[in-house]
């Protein structure tokens, strides 16, 4: 403001002290815009801004069912430990709990979520949804019969990533097509026949496991 002053002005002591004094109130004005502007968006949001956001996509930050709660069990058993390593779980008692997402894991679930919102549910959409979800760049769908389909996951999967993705159900499909099954897998080295891309024999690829 004070470089747009001609000559004459410029070394004016209270023209300078207004000049400051409203130059401070519009940079005010100024981040307060820029805010607006770029903090009201799912990638640069944080804390309340992404919590907005949830509410105009339909997505709240806390996950239902989300978190495994460690107790005694058996292999396979989702958030189960071993003898000694945790308590046995009481008859009535639940073995999940809420879970509140960081941002960094909201914002993943908050585009899944405008996916589907926005989604036309065609086959191409329903494997781009599973690949964002699970970050998987390799994954595959089958039909399995009676508007039923089977999915594929090209990456080994953590209890967490599994639990998330059911409960945040933020898979696209068609209405009224159901999942069969879904499975995980290592897509650079799993067990198989001779002709399936990237198939090992026995002692080299890993078996595919449902989840």
């Amino acid at each position: 403001m004070k470089g747009h002053l001609i000559g004459q002005f410029q070394d004016k002591k209270v023209l300078n002290a207004i000049i400051e004094a409203l130059g401070e109130e519009l940079d005010e004005l100024d981040a307060v815009f820029d805010d607006l502007r770029n903090k009201r968006w799912i990638d640069t949001g944080e804390g309340k801004q992404l919590d907005g956001i949830g509410e105009i996509v339909g997505q709240a930050r806390q996950i239902s069912n989300a978190l495994a709660i460690p107790f005694f069990g058996f292999e396979g058993q989702l958030g189960t430990m071993g003898f000694e390593q945790a308590r046995f779980r009481d008859t009535n008692e639940t073995w999940l709990e809420s879970y509140n997402l960081s941002d960094p894991e909201y914002r993943r679930v908050l585009w899944a979520k405008v996916g589907k919102n926005i989604t036309d549910g065609t086959a191409e959409k329903t494997i781009d949804s599973i690949s964002f979800i699970f970050n998987a760049p390799h994954v595959f769908v089958g039909e399995t019969g009676n508007a039923k389909i089977a999915i594929g996951v090209g990456r080994r999967l953590t209890k967490g990533d599994m639990l998330l993705a059911d409960a945040v159900d933020l898979l696209v499909r068609a209405g009224g097509v159901g999942v069969d099954w879904k499975t995980q897998f290592n897509y650079d080295g799993y067990f198989g026949f001779l002709g399936q891309l990237n198939a090992k024999g026995f002692e080299a690829g890993s078996f595919a496991d449902t989840f």
